[in-house]
């Protein structure tokens, strides 16, 4: 019985390498639907934490902002966080949608460096 790597040839196993990277490039960055639009380009593991890294934030949000309005969407790692811009749209979704946005997603390591009351522990 000759081997899968015997079977295959150098091409092939390349190939079927990089479709199946291609694969998991996509469905870790793909944008789930209904979600606000925003920039296309996410490295997987790190979101565009690279595009944030090469400017400063700010301009990069402000740049951002411009090019999608005040309601767009971007990977921080591997989370999707949807970034509210002007007081009209923070207002609208805090105030008027506020039992859309009442939870927020539990981070662990807010609990390391806080007392889980949301105050810095005290040395």
């Amino acid at each position: 019985m000759t081997s899968l790597l015997e079977m295959l040839d150098i091409n092939t196993g390349l190939a079927l390498g990089v479709g199946v990277l291609s694969l998991l490039w996509w469905f870790s960055v793909r944008r789930p639907a209904g979600a606000p639009p925003g920039p296309w380009l996410a490295v997987p593991l790190l979101g565009h934490l690279l595009l944030l890294m090469m400017k400063d934030p700010r301009e990069q949000f402000a740049a951002w902002r411009r090019q999608y309005g005040d309601v767009f969407s971007l990977y921080l790692g591997s989370q999707l966080v949807v970034v509210l811009n002007g007081y009209k749209v923070i207002k609208d979704a805090l105030v008027k949608n506020a039992d859309v946005f009442s939870h927020r997603p539990h981070v662990f390591i807010l609990d390391i460096i806080t007392d889980s009351k949301g105050k810095l522990k005290s040395t």
